[in-house]
């Protein structure tokens, strides 16, 4: 349907799904103005702190972009019927801000390790982008030939780093106190508790989507280029969105919140 169409429908959609999607623009909003009180308050006086602010406002922007345009790759299913819904094009951005994120972690567990004198943690330090890289190989696969399964593995890659970076405010707590160390605390308990959600959650529904054939369809990598290209479902059916809502809602919240203070930290 035209966009200007899916404005329209908007007023007839379940109530569940208009909840959900002012949530998502609300999200959007309120993370590009973090963002910019952020980079108007924060000195940079270091190197360290710059990167992370350059590298926090890509994944908040593109975080924002997919908050507005939300899609499920597979399935080829989007909200908008309009260009920016391009499944190769959503996929793009959001490989380049999960890079960002990553070297972020990185960067972040590199200093802790440093500052905490945890050898072991500094070598996990240099496994985040790394792992990150192959966890988006495999997303890329899953997108082109439609194979679940490669979305199973990303995600079981992902709780692997979310365990690390849950390691590292864990030894950031100890090495630091007051407010800060409230702050540490939260970020290992969240990162914990997101990895054991993700194999619990998200992988088992990937694996279950990859033994049910979902997709419907497999493609060669270079038909499932083209397709991802052109190809799209528009739908306001919150029985499509309603499996893929809360790990959105979950990514664009804590995941951007993450990113943002890492700025600070």
């Amino acid at each position: 349907m035209p966009l200007r169409s899916s404005f329209i429908l908007s007023s007839r959609v379940d109530p569940r799904l208009t909840l959900w999607l002012t949530s998502l623009a609300g999200l959007a909003a309120l993370n590009i103005g973090l963002w910019i009180a952020i980079a108007r308050t924060v000195p940079l006086r270091t190197p360290y702190v710059a990167t992370q602010l350059l590298l926090s406002g890509v994944y908040v922007g593109v975080c924002c972009y997919r908050c507005l345009f939300p899609r499920v790759d597979l399935e080829r299913v989007c909200l908008w019927d309009t260009w920016l819904s391009a499944i190769v094009l959503g996929r793009t951005a959001a490989t380049i801000a999960e890079l960002c994120f990553a070297l972020q972690c990185a960067l972040f567990v590199y200093q802790v390790s440093s500052t905490a004198g945890l050898p072991l943690l500094q070598a996990s330090a240099l496994a985040f982008v790394p792992l990150a890289i192959l966890a988006e190989i495999v997303c890329w696969y899953a997108v082109l030939s439609l194979n679940h399964i490669g979305h199973a593995i990303e995600e079981s890659l992902w709780a692997v780093l979310m365990l690390m970076l849950s390691a590292a405010f864990g030894a950031a707590a100890l090495a630091v106190h007051g407010p800060a160390r409230t702050v540490m605390i939260a970020g290992c308990l969240v990162y914990g508790v997101g990895a054991a959600l993700t194999m619990a959650v998200d992988v088992r529904m990937y694996v279950r989507r990859w033994r049910l054939g979902t997709a419907g369809l497999s493609f060669s990598l270079v038909h499932g280029l083209r397709d991802s290209r052109h190809r799209r479902h528009p739908t306001w059916a919150w029985d499509v969105w309603r499996e893929e809502a809360p790990w959105m809602t979950l990514y664009f919240s804590i995941g951007v919140w993450t990113s943002l203070a890492l700025v600070l930290l």
